[in-house]
């Protein structure tokens, strides 16, 4: 903000200075919830002995056997 640039939201014009850094402070926090419940989820799921990952897993098998029938691999 040192700049010297107004910054302007287009959803939010009217938004001063306080509006946006009271709106980047509730997304760090919600971040922060959204990564410790993940985190629990995880180790909740490993202490159930499941193998438990992040992201879809559909395509892995397949994408594996794709690579491994490139020439050179």
């Amino acid at each position: 903000m040192d700049s010297g640039v107004e910054f302007v939201a287009v959803d939010n014009p009217h938004a001063n200075k306080l509006t946006i850094h009271i709106l980047a402070a509730v997304a760090q926090h919600e971040r922060e919830i959204i990564s410790a419940r993940t985190s629990a989820a995880l180790k909740a799921a490993k202490a159930r002995g499941k193998r438990a990952s992040i992201g879809s897993t559909r395509n892995s098998n397949s994408t594996r056997r794709r690579m491994d029938a490139r020439p050179g691999h």
